[in-house]
């Protein structure tokens, strides 16, 4: 609990952050990163300017990640992550109002972040939490939280809805130079198979065999599963298919957990089998946003990982004992 604390504090840290580089950015028209982040980090770095409306600039929450898309990919894994935690937590306890406000304000920054992937992945795990959590999401403790953050949002947009609509609808377009990009680098998978099957042409190895015909010396997949396809080949693509059913199946072993110990009466069970299924959308929101993006290798991914793996081995020892 407490490595699960710590991953989600981590998570709201770096969207405060985000919050502040937005405002700062909107108020000021400076850069907060020059003060904070490029003496740590000796790069230059600032918030994502997505384009400009009539003389304006469209700012794209990035905080500490250096993208708004990898940003609004870790909060979706987040968000799913503990949502089905808040629905379970009873009335009255001291986490539940807390939790609350956590969740709408990281839905708010994911919605910052303009991420199409980000939502792609919290889409798709917000699916997964439906089959167990479908009562849950029809009672007040979920929706009063998600209409208050609605209102808020529709307040805000309307009062420059001219501007926000054309933001809005640039980001659904599927015909731009961006979304071609992530379908365009899918055509590479077939010619390195049939070049280099098993392994393909190595890992990290992509820009350097596609600068002809990217332009650029540091162009990437732009795909997890495109990386995993031209970089590793069929064996790689097999051995991390065999890990992810591995992390899917300890998922599955902590809700079965959280099940036996319903069944014995352990209150417990009301928190381990929610992390189990939130362990579950977790993992299906980041294979979901890795379609059109490559974070697989972020250390958010191996915390998600690790806990699917450590849950079953503590939770366990309420089965058997001491």
């Amino acid at each position: 609990w407490l490595t699960l604390g710590a991953f989600v504090g981590g998570v709201a840290a770096n969207a405060a952050y985000g919050v502040a580089q937005l405002a700062v950015a909107e108020g000021t028209g400076r850069n907060l990163d020059a003060g904070w982040l490029q003496p740590l980090t000796g790069g230059a770095s600032k918030i994502n300017i997505y384009g400009a409306i009539e003389g304006q600039n469209v700012f794209r929450i990035n905080a500490l990640t250096g993208d708004p898309n990898h940003l609004g990919i870790e909060l979706a894994a987040a968000l799913v992550l503990m949502l089905p935690i808040y629905l379970r937590l009873e009335r009255g306890h001291r986490y539940r109002t807390p939790l609350a406000l956590l969740l709408g304000f990281l839905f708010v920054v994911e919605l910052a972040t303009l991420s199409r992937s980000g939502m792609l992945g919290l889409g798709c795990g917000f699916l997964v939490l439906l089959i167990p959590y479908r009562r849950h999401f029809l009672t007040a403790r979920f929706l009063v939280p998600l209409g208050l953050v609605v209102a808020g949002l529709f307040v805000f947009l309307a009062r420059r809805a001219a501007f926000f609509e054309q933001v809005v609808t640039s980001r659904l377009s599927t015909e731009g130079r961006g979304s071609s990009t992530h379908f365009l680098v899918y055509d590479f998978i077939p010619d390195v198979l049939a070049q280099h099957p098993l392994f393909g042409l190595g890992v990290n190895t992509f820009s350097v065999y596609y600068e002809f015909q990217t332009g650029k010396t540091n162009f990437g997949p732009h795909s997890f599963y495109v990386a995993s396809f031209v970089e590793t080949g069929l064996v790689g693509t097999l051995v991390f298919a065999a890990f992810l059913v591995y992390l899917f199946r300890r998922a599955g072993a902590t809700r079965h957990i959280g099940r036996a110990l319903a069944a014995i009466g352990d209150p417990l069970s009301a928190r381990v089998w929610p992390l189990g299924w939130g362990l579950t959308a977790a993992l299906v929101s980041t294979m979901a946003s890795n379609i059109f993006y490559l974070t697989m290798s972020f250390y958010y991914f191996y915390v998600i990982a690790l806990l699917a793996i450590a849950a079953p081995a503590v939770f366990a020892r309420r089965l058997t004992g001491p």
